[in-house]
């Protein structure tokens, strides 16, 4: 089991990789039309916000 210490060491990076993620495919969907480019940034922030208060619900029920 990972120590507290990783966890919280490995949560930057994990985070980063998801916010890249998350850019390419709103890149993908502008590239196709199917979203504005204006409505991508609002997007992905949204995401990430929903996305963290879930990752802190479910490590708080872990410990």
């Amino acid at each position: 089991m990972k120590s507290e210490q990783e966890s919280i060491t490995l949560k930057p990076a994990i985070l980063a990789l998801i916010r890249q993620i998350l850019t390419v495919a709103g890149t993908a969907l502008v590239a196709k039309g199917l979203v504005e480019a204006s409505n991508v940034e609002p997007m992905i922030g949204a995401r990430l916000t929903i996305g963290s208060v879930i990752w802190l619900v479910a490590d708080k029920r872990g410990r």
